[in-house]
């Protein structure tokens, strides 16, 4: 099993500009994977769905970028056999799943593909982020880590350990980095280098979290990449700032 990645994707045009993410997320993935299992901020459900399309539509769920992004397509083939397999294990594990045929990949899943594996040559498969809990989301990822145990999956939580869009977007690129935001990633730095999920996972009692995560779908995708390697320490592959208050931080773990 590869070990999991957690991936801060920051704004959608992460993918034009040269950015020290961009150019981390560049080169994070020399070697292809039989196949990419993505959960992504930006797809939430009650039952966790399965992405079982051939080909899958590239979804510009986003606004007020380049329109250049707008045109972007990424044509990386999906793996329908693949997607059954997982959403038979998940549901014998407790999860329930449905396969969704129609769905395609939203920004946070193929934008820091395109820079992962710009010739589109991996099949990815995405999966729904469960909307109901930190605890749903652990539970996701235990489940796959049982499943990718003896395959050549790379599973991916895409997210951002710091999130707080209402400082972020009036900000340039190159902002500094504000109090609020450097505390609270300080502050979590101790739990992601030693594994510990159950700490990580009281992230609500950290410096300022209400303020970096106003909503929680951003930080589950890190509880899940945590899940899938439980106890075992995390390695910070890159880590920088952008717009100010965004940590692009990528963490592996295992």
């Amino acid at each position: 099993m590869r070990p999991p990645l957690f991936i801060s994707h920051g704004a959608p045009d992460v993918l034009l500009r040269d950015t020290p993410a961009h150019r981390a997320l560049t080169g994070l993935m020399p070697s292809a994977p039989d196949a990419v299992v993505i959960v992504s901020a930006h797809w939430e459900s009650h039952r966790v769905e399965i992405t079982s399309g051939e080909r899958l539509e590239t979804i510009h769920d986003f606004r007020g970028f380049d329109p250049v992004l707008n045109q972007a397509i990424y044509a990386a083939p999906g793996a329908p056999a693949l997607a059954r397999q997982l959403a038979e294990h998940l549901t014998q594990t407790g999860v329930e799943t449905v396969l969704n045929p129609r769905r395609g990949r939203d920004h946070g899943a193929w934008i820091p593909m395109a820079l992962l594996r710009p010739k589109a040559d991996v099949p990815v498969i995405q999966i729904s982020l469960p909307i109901t809990s930190d605890d749903a989301a652990i539970a996701l990822g235990e489940a796959l880590s049982h499943f990718v145990t003896t395959l050549d999956v790379q599973i991916i939580g895409s997210g951002s350990l710091t999130h707080s869009l209402m400082d972020s977007l009036r900000e340039a690129e190159t902002a500094p980095s504000p109090a609020f935001a450097i505390e609270f990633r300080d502050a979590i730095l101790p739990y992601l280098e030693t594994g510990d999920l159950e700490a990580v996972k009281a992230w609500r009692g950290l410096p300022h979290a209400q303020r970096n995560h106003p909503t929680p779908e951003h930080i589950r995708p890190l509880l899940l990449a945590m899940a899938v390697a439980p106890g075992r320490p995390g390695t910070c592959l890159h880590t920088s700032w952008s717009r100010g208050a965004l940590s692009m931080d990528i963490w592996q773990f295992g």
